[in-house]
């Protein structure tokens, strides 16, 4: 495939990430962890853009993974650095129409399905999101504490400060998120190509 196409799908998977965010994460309030979550919990604080705080967490985590990580890891998230917050920014709009509470748990489904569906098919084109994904990494290279357990222990923390800021209730669906991405990010990572 060619470095055109990969970019292409990577910014295509991309806006359909930012639409997820913006029509079921951002109004529902499902702080599923990772840069998306923080920027769900410090937009709840100090009502900062979400779009704004991607994009500062991003662009801090590529600076860092330039000095600490690998050069193909560093050039792996470059894109989505800046073409995921500019989506998000585009697409804050779109949330155009009244999400039913009572179908909570089927937007959560269809979130980390979603979720799933884009976090798989970015890495999958071999490309990386960065933010949270790059301190796991660094967290992996210095304290030599798998990817695996850090992702699980910062991921815990924020949905647990979410849970905090937005409700017990709020926070289960979360983890329901988190459960079904995982699952179809871990069936598409390992599924042959």
């Amino acid at each position: 495939m060619s470095w055109a196409k990969k970019y292409f799908l990577l910014s295509l998977t991309l806006l359909v990430a930012s639409l997820n965010f913006n029509i079921f994460l951002n109004p529902l309030q499902l702080v599923t962890g990772g840069t998306q979550g923080l920027a769900l919990l410090i937009h709840e604080i100090f009502k900062v853009s979400p779009s704004f705080i991607i994009l500062v967490i991003n662009v801090t985590t590529l600076i860092i993974s330039y000095f600490t990580l690998s050069k193909e890891t560093t050039y792996g998230t470059v894109v989505a650095t800046f073409v995921y917050p500019l989506c998000v920014h585009l697409t804050s709009s779109l949330n155009f129409f009244a999400l039913d509470e009572k179908l909570l748990l089927v937007y959560s489904v269809v979130a980390g399905i979603i979720c799933g569906l884009t976090g798989g098919y970015v890495y999958k084109l071999g490309f990386s999101s960065g933010g949270v994904n790059t301190i796991n990494l660094l967290v992996q290279k210095y304290l030599h504490i798998s990817v695996a357990v850090s992702n699980f222990v910062i991921n815990a923390l924020i949905i647990l400060f979410g849970s905090f800021f937005f409700g017990i209730e709020k926070g289960f669906y979360s983890i329901i998120v988190i459960l079904v991405s995982s699952f179809i990010i871990g069936k598409m990572v390992n599924a042959r190509t």
